[in-house]
């Protein structure tokens, strides 16, 4: 035998574990320029993308309408809006879609596979939002701002009210199971603050993450008293520990001061979720701009941050848990180490006027849609080397690669992988398949033309030079014979 078994095995492997993430982008094919009308088109290749990649609608409004009429029903005419999803179920094939409207509100659940969709909550869309839990009936209530879905470590799913609807977080026991909003198990999560929620994500211990988005909004944990069970625990808030109470009162930019360093977890209510502020944090009456769990953080000297929103998780080289936060207002995105179970340092992982490009140049601030630049960090998203993904809140709305090669929660280059053309509308939901780590999915919403859209973008590799080499065994080995 002219080629020895071991050699071939590690080729094989080589050529294998290369197909399993998906690179970082360099300076020869990150994208240096937005997406304009001349090369994106909504229905056939609304993203432009950097070499090595492509796109593939999934689903979108105009084939749900379809759907439900041929069936005799009717998919609502609010759920527009398409926002940040989640995948659930054994094999990850369903996709949990929220509706981020006014009133109508609701969740979408679409099967991949066999490309059925179920209606689980569903906003009476009167505009009226019920306050009292006691009261609450998931049948006859309106939901607003549904966003994010997000599927809980114990495989239930979490949605929750952002500037719309009373501040509220709600939980589906039976997510994969329920046949639609009628046998759906929902529960009201009154125990958690009301604030104006987005990002929600967990730590490997099962504890939960969330922001308010405001301008003065902070970010909470909370803690379950049971593991998985999240109706009851201990809220809460993270507090520069160089801060004065009188910062948190005011918008994030009221104040100078810098809050990367020691931070710490202030409590917000007691083991037993009883408040410790005057304020109470679960009353549920005030709109968006008078969320009570924002003003008894105020009370805390919670530190504000400039429109939080994403939130997402990642572990740093020295093995400690970080958890990313994209600021809308400020155009970064911090990155939170946490040390312990009450101590965190804080640092600014990404900046616009600072993180460079693969030119070596700062990204910079560009909120014209013809401009390259950063504008308006929202999504988050990491893929499987842990790299982090940034998704912008504008149209033409961008999608960045950031890495950070030693892990110490800065990044160290950040490139241009996407951009949505002009169709009126923003990239959001952007998140990695988890049956395969070289494609994501993520919405169109809000377009113009009305059509929501989920597309998939995938990274095609081209040969390695060790499949190459595989391919080439035979005919080297006849030569060999000959």
């Amino acid at each position: 035998m002219y080629f020895k078994k071991s050699l071939i095995a590690a080729i094989v492997t080589a050529a294998a574990g290369s197909a399993h993430a998906v690179p970082a982008l360099t300076g020869t094919n990150a994208l240096t320029a937005p997406a304009s009308a001349a090369n994106t088109n909504e229905s056939t290749n609304p993203f432009l993308l950097a070499n090595g990649w492509k796109q593939e609608l999934v689903v979108d409004v105009n084939t749900l309408d379809a759907q439900f009429t041929a069936a005799g029903d009717t998919y609502p005419a609010t759920f527009r809006n398409w926002d940040m999803i989640d995948f659930g179920g054994a094999s990850s094939e369903f996709i949990y879609i929220p509706h981020e409207v006014g009133a109508g509100g609701g969740v979408t659940r679409y099967n991949r596979t066999s490309g059925d969709a179920a209606l689980l909550l569903v906003g009476n869309n009167s505009g009226s939002f019920e306050s009292d839990p006691a009261a609450w009936n998931p049948q006859s209530d309106d939901f607003g701002g549904v966003d994010p879905a997000v599927t809980t470590p114990a495989g239930t799913l979490v949605v929750a009210e952002e500037w719309s609807g009373n501040g509220r977080m709600f939980e589906l026991l039976n997510p994969t199971t329920a046949t639609g909003a009628g046998d759906a198990s929902w529960r009201w999560l009154s125990n958690l603050p009301a604030v104006s929620h987005e990002g929600v994500k967990f730590d490997s211990t099962g504890n939960m993450y969330f922001i308010d988005e405001n301008n003065s909004g902070s970010v909470y944990k909370f803690v379950p008293t049971t593991a998985g069970d999240y109706s009851a625990g201990q809220t809460f808030v993270l507090r520069d520990t160089d801060a004065v109470d009188s910062e948190a009162a005011g918008n994030w930019n009221s104040v100078s001061y810098d809050r990367t360093g020691s931070a710490l977890w202030v409590a917000l209510t007691d083991a037993n979720g009883i408040a410790l502020t005057a304020t109470d944090p679960f009353d549920f009456s005030g709109d968006g701009n008078n969320r009570k769990g924002r003003f008894a953080a105020d009370e805390l000297g919670a530190t504000p941050f400039g429109r939080p929103e994403d939130l997402e998780i990642g572990v740093l080289a020295n093995g400690k848990e970080v958890l990313y936060l994209a600021t809308t207002s400020e155009q970064k995105v911090y990155s939170f180490e946490l040390v312990n179970d009450m101590d965190v340092i804080t640092r600014e992982f990404l900046t616009a006027t600072g993180t460079v490009d693969y030119s070596g140049n700062p990204i910079g601030v560009s909120c014209n849609a013809s401009s390259y630049g950063l504008c308006s960090p929202d999504n988050l998203a990491v893929d499987a080397e842990g790299n982090l993904y940034i998704i912008e809140d504008q149209a033409i709305g961008d999608i960045w690669q950031a890495i950070d090669n030693d892990r110490d929660g800065v990044a160290d280059v950040v490139g241009l992988l996407a951009s949505l053309g002009p169709f009126g509308s923003e990239p959001t939901g952007f998140i990695m398949d988890p049956n395969d780590a070289q494609t994501f999915y993520v919405n169109i919403q809000h377009p113009t033309s009305g059509n929501d859209a989920l597309w998939k973008l995938s990274y095609v590799p081209t040969p390695s030079a060790a499949l190459l080499l595989l391919a080439g065994l035979p005919l080297l080995r006849r030569r060999k014979q000959g």
